[in-house]
């Protein structure tokens, strides 16, 4: 049997369709949260630092690709989507890097959202970026075992919703359950392919057991380190006064 056959075999049991409308529901958040900000961004001109600029674009090519690749599958096109998803590692790799110039930025220069005390926002964005390069790391080493690469890779992208989510509710208006909440709208997403392998499969894959757990952890341990004193003195080491 070629892997073509399989992939065509176990696109019967799991409906790729399913990961095309999770990541254009995620894709949708995205849009629809920065839609809010990204036009007083331009209208900044020169003012609007470069490297934030470099961050979104970096960002904005991982949304599309991610949902260039399940509309790829979705199709039959195996082949073609093994090769952009080395594209994507390398994206990947990008969306580390300036993840964390754009969080250390934000300190640096007090550009962190009011809802979210400095020291959470660091440690939040930190774990975030640490379990999203590890999920996507994990991804591409099980890419020859689709049911563990797609699911990895879905849960790989809804540990960084954040950033859509927080621009996307009134988080102002939720005072300090902000994180609570955003971490709620995150979990919601995450809860989502594990609900639809019970609904489909009977069961839930390995591939969520693993990624959605590490999305909750993270999400339990943000709080405790981030109000450490090791916490807030990174954050006054960033920003001095």
């Amino acid at each position: 049997m070629s892997s073509v056959d399989i992939g065509r075999t176990s696109s019967r049991v799991v409906r790729p369709p399913f990961y095309l409308v999770m990541s254009l529901a995620m894709a949708a958040v995205i849009i629809a949260g920065f839609s809010r900000t990204v036009p007083d961004d331009f209208t900044a001109g020169t003012r609007f630092p470069l490297l934030l600029a470099i961050h979104g674009m970096v960002f904005t090519l991982w949304i599309v690709l991610f949902v260039a690749q399940p509309a790829i599958v979705a199709r039959g096109s195996l082949k073609l989507h093994r090769r952009i998803g080395w594209i994507g590692a390398a994206l990947a790799f990008a969306m580390l890097v300036m993840g964390l110039a754009a969080t250390l930025f934000a300190i640096r220069f007090n550009a962190v959202p009011s809802f979210f005390p400095p020291p959470l926002f660091l440690v939040m964005n930190t774990i975030g970026i640490v379990v999203f390069g590890g999920l996507v790391t994990a991804g591409v080493l099980a890419r020859k075992k689709a049911e563990w690469h797609k699911r990895l890779m879905l849960c790989a992208t809804i540990s960084i919703l954040g950033p859509g989510i927080g621009r996307l509710l009134p988080m102002e208006s939720f005072g300090r359950a902000a994180p609570m909440v955003m971490f709620a709208a995150i979990l919601a997403f995450g809860l989502a392919g594990p609900i639809y392998d019970m609904i489909i499969r009977r069961r839930v894959h390995p591939a969520y057991i693993w990624g959605v757990s590490t999305i909750i952890v993270s999400m339990v341990i943000t709080g405790p380190i981030a109000f450490t004193p090791a916490a807030r003195a990174l954050v006054a080491f960033i920003r001095p006064a």
